[in-house]
């Protein structure tokens, strides 16, 4: 009786396993959930990002290259590309190899990496869904912007090479339309407008003192700029239901204009504040409006740098132009 009562119990127990067995396989897969939009272009501008913190982690002209362009770029992004990451919220890393980075051995091209995330986070910016993100990623483009040209700069002035001080300067980035720095049409408020407006023309007004202290081609320096914003200032004027606020002449503050670097340095703060005012204003800017304030916010920053000294310290690059040092933390 024993033996037969054993047998029954392990024909039960097999009979249970099977019929398990056969349960789980029939049991669909379980679904797990998707990344959203969201999370997924954040994700994407965080690896263009940690890209760049690696390629930097060789030092100076990481890509291998001995040229001043990659190294200045190097110098600016071993700082920047880290508080852009952090930002952005870090690069996710399932199974990290190491606790702390190491040098690679591979020549990595740090230049074409700068564009690239330039290029990617522009084009992000003009069409991510949330409000915050598109900020971010429109701020991360144009210090990318500033990054890359700034690097060309002081490397086209160690070449001696000819280019111009005083230009107007826009964004080389296919990523965006040639719109300029003044729109056609806005959905910025009037109100706004005729502040630019206003900002421009002191602006016009500071270097038309400049020039009346200065000689020879640093005259014609200001000159120039000058005439650029006053075509600004008269541009956004225009712009319709703008009210038009600009005066004859201004009070000038803290005028510095006792020798030439004193001049340099008033122009400088000058265009580094345009260009903190137009990023400021990509906060919650409508689409439409993004390329015109990243290409004016680029023209104001790329002038005070090259007003200043061709070097790597001369001109610190905003890691996130127009973001508040909070954000991310």
């Amino acid at each position: 009786m024993t033996a037969r009562l054993l047998r029954a119990s392990a024909v039960a127990v097999a009979v249970l396993a099977l019929g398990a067995c056969s349960w789980r396989l029939e049991t669909p897969p379980p679904e797990w959930p998707s990344p959203g939009p969201v999370t997924v272009m954040r994700d994407a501008a965080a690896a263009r990002e940690q890209a760049i913190v690696e390629a930097t982690w060789g030092g100076a002209g990481a890509d291998g290259a001995t040229t001043a362009q990659a190294t200045v770029l190097s110098q600016i992004e071993s700082a920047a590309a880290q508080e852009r990451l952090d930002a952005l919220g870090g690069f996710y890393v399932p199974y990290p190899q190491s606790p702390s980075p190491s040098p690679s051995a591979e020549r990595v091209d740090l230049i074409g990496l700068g564009v690239e995330a330039r290029d990617g986070h522009l084009a992000d910016a003009l069409v991510a869904e949330d409000s915050d993100l598109a900020f971010l990623l429109a701020s991360a483009g144009l210090s990318h912007a500033l990054s890359s040209w700034y690097a060309a700069w002081v490397a086209d002035a160690i070449a001696e090479s000819t280019e111009p001080i005083v230009a107007e300067r826009s964004i080389p980035s296919g990523s965006l339309p040639d719109s300029g720095p003044v729109p056609a049409s806005t959905g910025i408020d009037t109100d706004t407008l005729a502040e630019l407006a206003v900002m421009h023309d002191q602006a016009r007004y500071a270097y038309e003192v400049l020039a009346a202290r200065a000689t020879d081609d640093e005259r014609d320096q200001w000159l120039a700029r000058r005439e650029l914003q006053r075509a600004r200032a008269a541009a956004l004027a225009r712009l319709p239901g703008v009210e038009d606020r600009r005066e004859p002449v201004y009070v000038l503050t803290g005028d510095g204009s006792a020798d030439s670097a004193s001049r340099s340095a008033a122009a400088r703060d000058l265009e580094t504040r345009a260009g903190q005012t137009y990023a400021a204003l990509l906060d919650g800017a409508p689409a439409g409006d993004v390329p015109w304030l990243l290409h004016a916010a680029f023209d104001a920053y790329a002038q005070a740098a090259a007003f200043g000294a061709p070097t790597a310290q001369s001109f610190e690059v905003p890691a996130l132009p127009g973001l508040a040092a909070t954000v991310g933390e």
